[in-house]
């Protein structure tokens, strides 16, 4: 596809993720650069408390700022899988004392995610093995709120959110309660909110409310699996 790609007169960037490949984030940068259209700064809104002082990439740089760096290239491990380990949903990859979960409804940022994260434990529950004789989680979140129930304290639960018809018309109605009752046990919660202000739902009221549950929240799903990442390395 590359080859290809390199012999036609209109320039390609590409999204793949993989070895030596950057993350979707940078991959759309890319882009709009190519057209020269201006790079956004992709929103986010900050956990309240101590966690959301900290709340960005830990350390790492701030989609849109103009440098063109690639964000977290590694190996393609399959989506639901721990790093280092074997596949499942439970959690034991810990970095000084900290386990992070993956608890996606999409695959491709479930994928990405676990390749920019470089640690943890992800599940893909729109994977055929949990929507059989059930709804897509998109519509259907009872399995992942019951995953999220037994992320035990002390560790990071990092989940997406993708707005759009054909999607639950009020997510948070759900998801909300179960974020607050995860960060009253001492769990941190990290959100990739997919959506616009244009969808049903409400780009920026799911996030507000996401926010007020204790959860941090980003547009980019880049950004926030690094910033679960740091929060799990104990960058907190």
């Amino acid at each position: 596809m590359r080859d290809a790609a390199a012999g036609l007169a209109t320039p390609v960037v590409s999204a793949l993720l993989g070895p030596g490949s950057g993350d979707l984030t940078a991959a759309a940068e890319s882009a709009l650069r190519a057209l020269g259209a201006p790079v956004p700064a992709w929103p986010s809104w900050p956990a309240p408390g101590p966690a959301g002082r900290k709340a960005g990439d830990g350390g790492a740089r701030e989609p849109g700022d103009g440098t063109g760096e690639p964000g977290g290239a590694a190996t393609a491990p399959p989506a639901t899988a721990e790093a280092g380990g074997p596949t499942g949903s439970g959690g034991t990859a810990r970095r000084n004392g900290a386990a992070l979960h993956g608890l996606y409804a999409g695959g491709t940022l479930c994928a990405e995610a676990r390749l920019v994260a470089g640690t943890g434990r992800f599940t893909d529950f729109g994977d055929d093995a949990y929507t059989r004789g059930r709804a897509h989680p998109m519509i259907d979140p009872t399995l992942r709120l019951e995953a999220l129930a037994g992320v035990p304290g002390g560790d990071v639960a990092l989940l997406d959110v993708v707005l759009g018809h054909g999607a639950d018309p009020d997510p948070a109605r759900r998801l909300a309660p179960a974020v607050a009752a995860a960060v009253a046990r001492g769990t941190a919660a990290v959100v990739t909110l997919v959506g616009t202000e244009g969808d049903p739902q409400g780009l920026g009221g799911q996030a507000e409310a996401l926010r007020a549950a204790g959860a941090a929240v980003f547009a980019s799903n880049a950004r926030a699996a690094r910033h679960a990442a740091a929060l799990a390395a104990g960058a907190r």
